[in-house]
């Protein structure tokens, strides 16, 4: 009876552990880019895709940790995009080509984590209004094709506009 019992425990366990985790390989290997007063874009090696990661940092106090849940947080949208040519030249510039790449996927994150991090000088760079270097780490983020279980972009400069 015994072993009735772990096998169901075992086949409930495996059953359950395949979910949306099942699609976490994801192709953002690629450049890492900052922008603006905060929008971060991570790119596939080919510059066809991107994850942006846009903080509404006026709504935030700037802190050395700060976590946010994904669809919870005001002032988080992450959005994943993939167009059928490279896009990467014309993020975070002012001069834009007379065509662009076609649009193919569009989709917003719906749950996950962010996690933030900045140094003291960092920090205090931003608070007097200069561009500054952000650590952004994405967990469980999840879209409706694809979840991202771990992605870190390190040292993003961000706080400037293009031009």
């Amino acid at each position: 009876m015994k072993k009735l019992v772990y096998i169901f425990l075992f086949l409930t366990i495996v059953s359950c552990s395949v979910t949306k985790s099942t699609k976490s390989l994801h192709p953002f290997s690629g450049d890492a880019l900052g922008c603006g007063n905060f929008i971060a874009y991570k790119l596939t090696d080919n510059n066809s895709e991107y994850v942006s990661i846009k903080v509404d940092i006026p709504t935030i106090e700037l802190q050395k940790k700060q976590i946010y849940g994904v669809g919870i947080a005001d002032a988080i949208t992450i959005v994943r995009k993939k167009y059928d040519g490279p896009i990467g030249a014309t993020l975070c510039n002012d001069l834009l080509p007379s065509s662009f790449p076609k649009e193919l996927v569009n989709e917003t994150a719906t749950e996950g984590l962010l996690e933030l991090l900045l140094s003291e000088s960092e920090i205090e760079k931003a608070k007097n209004k200069e561009p500054y270097k952000a650590t952004l780490i994405l967990k469980n983020v999840v879209f409706e094709t694809v979840t991202i279980d771990y992605l870190r972009l390190e040292d993003i400069s961000v706080g400037w506009l293009p031009g």
